[in-house]
């Protein structure tokens, strides 16, 4: 894994919901600071996983570094080349409107506006593009020589992906170029502009939110002129930055099929946009058992338990209890190794490493450094 990071000054984990993206970037940071790389882990996600798996109490938007118990517990040798943030897609929207309009009168009515506050939180897609904009944003500032990040969790990881192409494909849109347009005479947003079934339906849209609803997206419309071509220039810059060389995609899944499926899929369309993918991540990985029969587990557990604590039926029974479990992880190890197979005939020459269920949910700073040490190892 070390020899992934080479070169690399963007690791972006993707993968759908649920298959540990977030503790596998923690363990990349850990990676990185360990190489002595002064090494950023961000993620959008809101749940405090992240926070909890490196012992910092709470991330917000400014990157926060490790405490130094943290650090070395975890191998690192300084605390400073470690840190953590959260991205907070207010902040990342505001940022970039803070660049694209220099006029305060302005900026104030484009944050105050609902619509804008709906568009940068609650819209499909803006927790992607405010990953994406935060990303662009750190890199610019050159603080750190790697930044790892951890995309939100999503059914789709291919949201990821084409959230910049699609603003910038929205934004390009004539409709909303021509809706941005205000009224020649009077400078301002009009009906009469829209002719009298679009006047309409924004008529009846009034109704139904609220007269607050018309003036809101009437400045919004307009005051949003003065951001859309910084918006459309930084999605283009975005979508050339996760296709560059000093970028890897690391996929992230679980051994399954469905998993497996999605994580070939989006493979596809990496190397259909040009995106170079680093390699596999499978978490959760069982291994095969050693083979044991009843008789032989009835004899293990004699030996364990001592004197007449239990019946020899008692070990008669819990003997075919342990044989049907064994079977049955016997059945999903090779289950698994099946899917693996698949998904190394799919994609030759892309690495594949595998990180075995732990026992617990990694949440402490033992877990993780065993999940650092097995992808530094691999």
């Amino acid at each position: 894994m070390k020899q992934r990071l080479t070169g690399k000054k963007t690791l972006v984990c993707v993968g759908p919901g649920g298959v540990g993206k977030t503790t596998t970037a923690a363990a990349l940071g850990v990676i990185g600071a360990r190489s002595g790389l002064r090494t950023l882990v961000c993620t959008i996600d809101p749940a405090p996983r992240l926070a909890d798996a490196l012992g910092v109490p709470h991330l917000s938007a400014t990157p926060t570094p490790i405490a130094t118990e943290t650090s070395s517990a975890l191998g690192i040798p300084s605390p400073d080349l470690l840190h953590a943030m959260r991205v907070d897609p207010r902040i990342a929207f505001a940022h970039l409107v803070e660049e694209q309009v220099t006029d305060a009168a302005l900026r104030a009515r484009i944050f105050s506006n609902s619509l804008y506050h709906h568009v940068t939180t609650d819209l499909t897609g803006s927790q992607e593009y405010a990953a994406t904009l935060s990303l662009f944003e750190l890199r610019r500032d050159g603080a750190y020589d790697l930044i790892i990040l951890d995309t939100p969790p999503t059914a789709n990881a291919l949201e990821f992906l084409e959230t910049p192409k699609r603003l910038a494909a929205a934004i390009g849109s004539p409709a909303l170029q021509w809706f941005a347009r205000p009224d020649p005479s009077t400078s301002r947003f009009s009906l009469k502009r829209l002719g009298l079934g679009g006047a309409m339906i924004i008529r009846r849209a009034g109704k139904l939110m609220g007269s607050q609803f018309l003036d809101d997206l009437g400045e919004f419309l307009l005051d949003i002129r003065e951001v859309l071509g910084g918006f459309l220039a930084r999605a283009q810059d975005i979508e050339a930055v996760l296709k560059g060389p000093d970028v890897g995609f690391v996929l992230v899944m679980t051994p399954e099929t469905a998993s497996v499926n999605e994580a070939l899929f989006f493979a596809e369309r990496l190397r259909e946009s040009g995106s170079p993918l680093c390699c596999y991540i499978a978490n959760r990985t069982l291994a095969e058992p050693a083979p044991c029969t009843e008789p032989e587990l009835r004899h293990q557990l004699g030996l364990l338990i001592s004197g007449d604590q239990a019946s020899s039926e008692t070990l008669d029974v819990a003997a075919t209890k342990l044989a049907a479990l064994a079977g049955y992880l016997t059945q999903i190890a090779h289950a698994q190794k099946s899917e693996l197979g698949r998904l190394a005939s799919a994609s030759p020459g892309v690495e594949i490493t595998t990180v075995p269920l732990m026992p617990h949910d990694v949440s402490s700073i033992d877990s993780l450094r065993a999940i650092a040490d097995r992808l530094e190892s691999a």
